[in-house]
């Protein structure tokens, strides 16, 4: 991890006075937080308007289908918002076990069931959108602008960021806020990679992996008794079709089937039970023949993985830095977004912690920034890749060492199928609680190149 803030030699250090975020989100929201600690006062700008009740909710497409926010970005969030986890659960968000309380069929077979070490919160986005709004408008120090839109940077003649330039999206008068810096959390829409160009900065490089992504969820309540609550997850590429089945709060349940490239998408009940009926396994539609429809169908399309190398540049204006979707978009599928921001949000409390102990923002900050949290962007990119890549249509893409990478992994996902230790391990990584170094751990190889056959395991 590159340290963030300069030597004893270095320019002039900006004060922690006034911060501005672009973006209403989640990795906005905790930004928001991150920087009320360190700075005087912090503006949390919002295009429409911020969650303030557990529904879906205008500028966030993506908020009616299923979310997983991993077990690192819990403890993030928790560590942020004391309580928050209490707050979830007796708001309805449902604690399972990742061993015992999931069923997950990839590569052929599902995996080992057992008592984990980690549990999790299944709810929607909305929910747990709804909770950390609702903590971050408490925070005395931080002001919210709902209904503007940032429109460009304000800068000096030196180059260094001052601001913004924002308007109200109906047309109403444009205005400057002054800040001593800019967090963009936009997501993928941000803007900031053509407003470095207005500046006389180069723009971001961009990698972008393009399995294209479609979604279909519906909400579902009981017929009748439920014998068992848990989570069905039935996916794995090269497999063209998945599916997810969780409960959520108010004692409903959510399906998500998911399509790559162009599969064709359920537009109504009868023909969403038939997509289930078609994946590799049928539990998912035994499970939604014993639930009764609560909506309609919504959707959703996912172009495809998108990464704005700021990391490579040497070159950025002081006062402006980015994070979350703006920096790194990923495909949804893998359920990483909202536990990488969380991560990145964590990372900027070390950063600016540092800052403030060193007198105020340096020349360089927003250069190491980028640098320190392209770790992280780094495992979620690669674990993006293995899976993705798999697709016979982005073959041309895969290198000699992903394929080796992929031979191994498959190997991996069938121990999962029979051991529990490999499984945790395997839940470990995906978590962000282990690198990915882990999966080549003695015993974890040992078992994935000469444990023998999968097996399917009784549930």
């Amino acid at each position: 991890m590159i340290p963030i803030g300069d030597g004893p030699d270095s320019t002039p250090r900006r004060p922690l006075r006034h911060a501005l975020v672009i973006g209403g989100g989640i990795a906005g929201l905790l930004a928001a937080r991150v920087l009320s600690d360190h700075f005087e006062r912090v503006t949390l700008l919002e295009r429409h308007s911020l969650a303030r009740a557990p529904a879906p909710r205008r500028g966030v497409p993506q908020g009616a289908h299923v979310h997983v926010l991993l077990a690192r970005g819990l403890a993030v969030a928790e560590g942020l918002f004391p309580g928050l986890a209490e707050e979830l659960r007796a708001a309805g968000a449902v604690q399972l076990n990742s061993g015992r309380d999931l069923l997950w069929h990839h590569s052929g077979g599902w995996r080992a069931r057992y008592d984990s070490g980690l549990d999790f919160l299944s709810m929607t986005r909305p929910l747990f959108e709804a909770a950390i709004a609702g903590r971050v408008r408490a925070r005395p120090n931080l002001a919210r602008r709902e209904g503007v839109r940032a429109e460009g940077l304000r800068g000096d003649r030196g180059g260094a960021v001052t601001g913004l330039r924002v308007r109200s999206p109906d047309g109403g008068g444009a205005e400057e806020i002054g800040a001593d810096l800019v967090v963009d959390a936009a997501g993928r829409g941000s803007a900031t990679p053509r407003w470095l160009a207005e500046q006389g900065f180069e723009a971001p490089p961009a990698e972008i992996l393009p399995a294209r992504v479609a979604y279909a969820s519906c909400l579902f309540r009981p017929a009748g008794p439920v014998p068992w609550v848990g989570g069905v997850v039935v996916g794995g590429a090269p497999a063209r079709r998945n599916g997810a089945l969780f409960p959520i709060e108010g004692g409903r349940w959510l399906a998500t089937l998911v399509g790559f490239f162009d599969e064709p998408m359920p537009r109504d009940h009868d023909a969403f039970l038939a997509f289930a009926r078609s994946l590799a396994v049928p539990d998912i539609h035994e499970a939604l023949r014993g639930l009764e429809p609560l909506s309609g169908i919504a959707h959703h399309a996912f172009a495809g993985s998108l990464r704005r190398r700021y990391d490579r540049l040497e070159r950025l204006p002081t006062g402006l830095i980015a994070l979350g979707d703006a920096v790194c978009s990923l495909n949804p599928v893998y359920g990483q977004g909202m536990t990488v921001g969380a991560i990145e949000a964590e990372a900027l409390g070390r950063a600016l912690g540092r800052a403030g102990r060193e007198g105020g923002l340096g020349s360089e900050f927003g250069r190491l920034w980028f640098r320190s949290v392209a770790p992280v962007v780094d495992t979620a990119w690669a674990g993006v890749s293995l899976e993705d890549l798999c697709f016979p249509e982005l073959a041309a893409r895969r290198s000699v060492r992903l394929e080796l990478l992929q031979w191994y992994m498959r190997r991996v996902h069938r121990a999962t199928h029979r051991s529990a230790s490999v499984t945790e391990w395997f839940y470990r990584v995906v978590n962000f609680l282990e690198p990915p170094a882990s999966l080549f751990r003695p015993g974890v190889a040992a078992a994935a190149l000469f444990g023998g056959t999968a097996r399917r395991w009784p549930r």
